[in-house]
């Protein structure tokens, strides 16, 4: 059944009321048929029918049976009424497209036809067994009448054909909907995991699991484990227990998803039914990823269930074998700039320091048989080769440390940022650093980076603002950043609770807060502009890595 009561329910009723009027003005006004009186109250009742008929219409909802009982009770009305008021010549005979539309609009065809030929034949029995004129024929009834006749029919067929018509609108629209929901999600999810570490990666997609289904749990199994703790991780309503069942029974089955391709349904005695998909790349089985289903809901919505994890999964598998070749690269370029500083090292610094010992070593033994000045000669040669080898120890640490020389910080990269906002937009942006970003985390400098342009832009695009002032401390143990305008602001309440109107900047710095583990909080009132706090823990490198590094320097 189509949706009832859309965008033609006001049109649906200013038809039936003015059709009702006129026509119950023509009824009181013509000379034939009983005194003015009981035709004013056959108005009266016709009218509070009308009312109660149009309540049950708008009270039923989607419910097809309901629908089917009112129309049928309204074409029963306008048969009686036909009968009571002169058949064929009676001025309500129009009335009777007020359910016909109905039946048309909301209800099946061979529901809106039949009933359609019970009016057919209600009408064309009266006429001929309760006529005056008793020599008309069948015929010639359906002669005499055949304007009305095929007036009914074909705004019948014209109301289905254009219902037919709003529905494959319906259901376009719907499909286009759902894929603009994907492409958005897409974008969220790789936006987030671009940013996050790959402990986090599997919050991230057990949310979106959550997301893109609608239902009200999502986990996901990490067959290494999470970070040494429970490898189960679960998002949305987690009743009590479930965790343990469902970490048990994935375990037990451990061996049969590693070779399975596709959704499979698992059954909880206690906890209901999951439906379950491995997360598989082409080297590497990463775990499992499943949503708590309803019976009801999956014999429903099944083939769109299996389809948004199945495309959850490629993804999944897709960023973490990325993850996990970036890591491995990572790390063969460490190796490779160990090596590299190894042999630079052999190459010059310790020849020296070779050099230093044995001149060292010869010297002291032969202490007691030179004279002098060719210790002293000795001492000098020592001495120059020290400064050589401090020398070219010094030129390598400054050629790996961008503190010690010179080179671009991250926060310049955000200056020179927040420098071409400013000029391009005619807008004052201030920024102020407190604490050292040298040990800021590549992973954290992405994100924070991405925050800082998110939040300015939508100032600048969004809020209208003319000054924006950015705010950064930096601590060994947490980031704090402030980003404040005084744009037109909006309603928090009303941004955050509809995706539609929240668009893809909110939700990706949400996410990105979340993915690092931090919080994120958005103050904002119409016209005086908005303030977003976002706090971020262990921004920095390990004390202990910065302390080798400056002992380094």
């Amino acid at each position: 059944m189509r949706k009832l009561f859309s965008g033609e329910s006001k049109v649906f009723y200013l038809y039936r009321y003015i059709s009702l009027a006129g026509t119950s003005l023509v009824y009181a006004i013509e000379d034939r048929g009983p005194p003015l009186v009981i035709k004013i109250g056959i108005i009266l009742v016709l009218f509070i029918f009308a009312k109660w008929i149009t309540d049950m219409y708008t009270q039923s909802g989607q419910a097809s049976r309901t629908i089917k009982i009112t129309v049928g009770l309204e074409m029963t009305g306008m048969m009686i009424l036909h009968l009571l008021s002169g058949g064929m010549d009676s001025p309500f005979l129009w009335c009777v497209f007020n359910p016909a539309w109905m039946a048309a609009s909301y209800l099946s065809s061979v529901y809106c036809w039949f009933m359609m030929l019970s009016y057919f034949l209600f009408v064309t029995a009266f006429s001929y067994f309760f006529a005056n004129d008793q020599t008309q024929t069948l015929a010639t009834i359906l002669l005499n009448e055949n304007r009305f006749y095929l007036m009914l029919l074909f705004m019948t067929l014209s109301i289905q054909l254009l219902a037919g018509v709003k529905s494959r609108l319906e259901i376009a629209n719907a499909r286009t909907t759902e894929t603009m929901e994907h492409m958005k999600s897409l974008y969220q999810i790789v936006e987030a995991a671009t940013h996050s570490e790959s402990e986090n990666l599997k919050i991230i997609f057990a949310e979106f699991a959550l997301k893109l289904t609608k239902l009200k749990m999502s986990f996901f199994w990490d067959v290494n484990g999470n970070g040494g703790h429970d490898p189960l991780i679960t998002q949305g309503i987690t009743p009590v227990g479930v965790e343990a069942s469902l970490s048990a029974a994935i375990e037990m089955h451990a061996a049969e998803l590693r070779q399975l391709d596709s959704c499979m349904v698992m059954s909880l005695p206690e906890h209901g039914d999951f439906l379950v998909i491995p997360i598989k790349s082409s080297t590497r089985f990463w775990g499992v990823m499943g949503v708590k289903i309803e019976r009801s809901s999956y014999e429903e919505g099944r083939h769109w269930f299996v389809k948004q994890l199945y495309f959850l999964s490629e993804l999944c598998a897709v960023i973490l074998e990325r993850h996990q070749l970036e890591r491995i690269e990572n790390q063969l370029m460490i190796i490779e700039e160990q090596n590299r500083i190894a042999d630079e090292m052999h190459d010059s610094v310790s020849q020296y320091i070779f050099g230093i010992v044995y001149a060292v070593h010869s010297l002291s033994r032969k202490w007691k048989d030179i004279s002098t000045d060719q210790i002293k000669e000795q001492l000098q040669i020592i001495q120059e080769s020290s400064v050589a080898a401090s020398q070219e120890l010094r030129s390598t640490i400054y050629s790996l440390s961008s503190r010690k020389n010179g080179g671009a910080f991250w926060i310049t990269t955000v200056k020179s940022h927040l420098d071409s906002l400013s000029k391009l937009h005619a807008v004052k942006v201030t920024l102020n650093v407190t604490g050292d970003d040298h040990g800021l985390q590549v992973n954290y400098q992405k994100a924070l980076f991405r925050i800082i342009s998110e939040a300015t832009g939508n100032a600048i695009r969004h809020g209208r603002s003319s000054h924006i002032k950015v705010d950064l401390s930096m601590k060994s143990d947490e980031v704090k950043l402030s980003v404040l305008d005084n744009g037109s602001g909006f309603s928090v309440t009303e941004r955050l609770s509809d995706p539609k109107v929240s668009g893809l900047g909110v939700n990706n710095m949400e996410l990105l807060v979340h993915s690092f583990g931090g919080t994120i909080n958005i103050q904002s009132t119409k016209g005086k502009g908005t303030h977003i706090q976002v706090t971020l823990p262990s921004g920095h490198q390990d004390k202990k890595e910065l302390n080798e590094l400056q002992m380094m320097g």
